[in-house]
């Protein structure tokens, strides 16, 4: 992951060990596809783009919210594991 201030991005890999990407460069998986729906079912809208999904929420964002944000991709990554 990386972020400059509020404005992040998270790489899915398939093995933290070989940081192989959970989708090839420039397309998308099934399993990205799935977690794109997953977050979409939490309620969280985001870009999800090739093997990689982007944290930038308005600035006026409270930090309550972005809890509830992360718990909402924490559960979407559980079910996604699953």
């Amino acid at each position: 992951h990386r972020s400059l201030g509020l404005f992040g991005m998270v790489e899915l890999v398939r093995d933290p060990r070989t940081k192989e990407p959970l989708a090839p460069f420039g397309q998308t998986s099934p399993e990205t596809r799935r977690f794109s729906a997953l977050l979409r079912e939490e309620g969280l809208y985001t870009f999800v783009r090739w093997h990689t999904f982007f944290t930038n929420p308005p600035l006026c964002v409270t930090e309550e919210q972005l809890r509830e944000g992360f718990a909402m991709i924490d559960r979407a990554l559980t079910k996604l594991a699953s």
